[in-house]
């Protein structure tokens, strides 16, 4: 993808590591334990993300840009996590994300030719469309019978 110059938004794994100090955080497990964020109150390091689902209810979400690593806003890929609950970041809806595509008002944003410039509120919504796909994947593999594969 990154030779095609195409732009992505992937799931990683919260044990996702880098090669780092040991003083640092090496994981995206541990930069999300770190950060400042603990409340809708109290949001620190968080970004509310507000989001839109299809049958018009929206929820209030926190977004962290993970700045540690290979990762960060002025980097070639930003680490982002995603959560409901930024006190307890439950497992099954906090997201670890990976992507390409620059930060905007980034230097990389400006630059000729680059990808479009993405929010962390246009990152959030880019996979919750991966989310949408996979889930009308594996319908659609089931009602075919194709359910093992």
């Amino acid at each position: 993808m990154r030779e095609r110059q195409l732009g992505y938004v992937l799931a990683l794994k919260p044990s996702h590591a880098w090669w780092h100090q040991a003083d640092e955080a090496g994981s995206l497990r541990e930069a999300a334990a770190a950060a400042t964020w603990t409340a809708a109150t109290a949001p620190g390091d968080g970004v509310r993300i507000t989001r839109h689902f299809r049958d018009g209810q929206t929820e209030d979400w926190w977004a962290l840009e993970v700045t540690a690593g290979p990762y960060g806003p002025t980097q070639p890929q930003r680490a982002v996590i995603v959560t409901a609950d930024p006190a307890t970041l439950p497992e099954h809806t906090t997201w670890y994300l990976v992507s390409n595509l620059p930060a905007p008002g980034s230097t990389r944003a400006a630059e000729e030719g680059a990808l479009p410039a993405a929010d962390l509120a246009e990152l959030v919504r880019l996979d919750g469309l991966r989310t949408w796909v996979e889930q009308s994947d594996k319908q659609t593999r089931h009602a075919l019978g194709w359910g093992q594969y």
